[in-house]
């Protein structure tokens, strides 16, 4: 385990002081580490992600009598392992009389959100500024952890054979009522199983499923998925629609698109065409060509913390400002591809209304009665456990 922790000291200097994705640095440290076993591999990844979750948390009970480690980010991991049941030696945990101490300063901090939540002080008013009393909740439900989420693919299955498929492998799961999805009840690496390797599911979280469907997508129709990405909702399109009709993945990272075009051949997706945004005559080019339009924006992601807690410490007012006028852009630039009578949905995985309902009805004043808004869904962690998401579904009328 000395060498699980030590790793874990090292990659967590690189996310919280060289502001790198915590992904990327829990994927290179495993793959440095071949010899450990499934066990460490799953400590590393629990360590890392924890202690960058409660960072500014650690960070205030910490203190200088405490025991010394070789590093400030190991004895913040030290901290974290006497706080929880995380099942390491001894001699990696606190002392009892420290123990108290902390318990003691965690109970004075009972009235400061901020840092009990363990946030930046401008997330927090933000967060009360736009949520008001709901924001206690929502914060709190962003620092559990995430759930493992499936959705099936059903170019190549349906949810039955896939639940079936798994539990053959002795995976524990269980099936979300009245959906395509399958939620894990117990960790495990579910890349390494068969329906995996046969591209029976992708990992998408039941909030972020729930937004291709609201298209009202049919097979036949030509659908442009404007902000595509590396094509988790192109593809939850090309599987509601049976590979019939056309969908068009756009995004200004060529780089995205590739990964993109490995995933669709893989998931046996044959009715997708990318398309790099080079300038604006692309959307140009475009123009009234499609029955349906999704804007999965770009935004802030304070609604997906849950699975990416080191975005609150790269995050700023400043960079939240940037993507609300993007947002106005893209509405703006990219509503001429839609036809007339066709749908678009502006989505993203934000859970202040000033990147939602308020850019929502900007828009809708920007444009004079040519869409109407038809429904509009908030998807809060509190209230589902799942990710925070919005979206908003608007008929083109003229």
């Amino acid at each position: 385990m000395g060498s699980v922790f030590e790793t874990a000291g090292r990659a967590l200097a690189e996310v919280i002081y060289q502001n790198r994705n915590l992904d990327q640095v829990t994927s290179y440290w495993i793959a440095q580490n071949k010899s450990w076993e499934p066990i460490e591999k799953y400590q590393f990844a629990v360590l890392l992600e924890e202690t960058t979750r409660w960072w500014r948390l650690l960070n205030t009970l910490h203190d200088r009598e405490f025991p010394k480690f070789s590093s400030h980010a190991h004895s913040i991991l030290a901290l974290y392992i006497t706080l929880t049941p995380f099942g390491l030696p001894e001699e990696l945990k606190i002392p009892k009389h420290f123990r108290k101490k902390i318990q003691d300063k965690l109970s004075q901090l009972s009235g400061n959100r901020a840092v009990k939540e363990s946030i930046p002080d401008w997330l927090d008013e933000l967060g009360f500024k736009e949520l008001g009393d709901k924001w206690d909740l929502e914060i709190h439900s962003l620092n559990q952890k995430a759930p493992i989420v499936l959705r099936t693919n059903l170019l190549k299955t349906n949810v039955q054979e896939l639940s079936n498929s798994l539990k053959r492998e002795g995976y524990k799961i269980k099936k979300i009522p009245n959906s395509d999805a399958i939620l894990l009840t117990e960790s495990a690496n579910i890349f390494k199983s068969d329906a995996f390797k046969l591209g029976m599911f992708e990992q998408q979280d039941f909030s972020s499923q729930q937004v291709v469907p609201f298209l009202k997508v049919e097979p036949g129709m030509r659908v442009i998925d404007a902000c595509a990405g590396n094509g988790g909702k192109t593809l939850h399109l090309a599987s509601l629609m049976n590979n019939q009709g056309k969908i068009i993945a756009l995004d200004t990272a060529p780089w995205k698109l590739e990964e993109l075009k490995r995933r669709a051949r893989k998931a046996g997706a044959t009715n997708v065409e990318t398309k790099a945004i080079e300038s604006s005559k692309t959307i140009k080019r475009l123009q009234e060509s499609a029955d349906r339009l999704l804007i999965d924006a770009p935004c802030s992601g304070l609604g997906v913390l849950k699975r990416n807690p080191d975005a609150k410490w790269r995050l700023s007012l400043e960079n939240i400002e940037e993507l609300k006028k993007t947002q106005r852009q893209i509405l703006e630039k990219y509503y001429t591809i839609l036809k007339v009578g066709g749908y678009m949905v502006y989505a993203t995985c934000s859970i202040l209304p000033s990147e939602n309902q308020e850019q929502v009805k900007w828009f809708l004043e920007q444009m004079n009665g040519r869409f109407e808004l038809e429904e509009e869904k908030t998807l809060l962690p509190s209230q589902t456990g799942f990710d925070g998401f919005y979206m908003a579904r608007m008929k083109r009328v003229y």
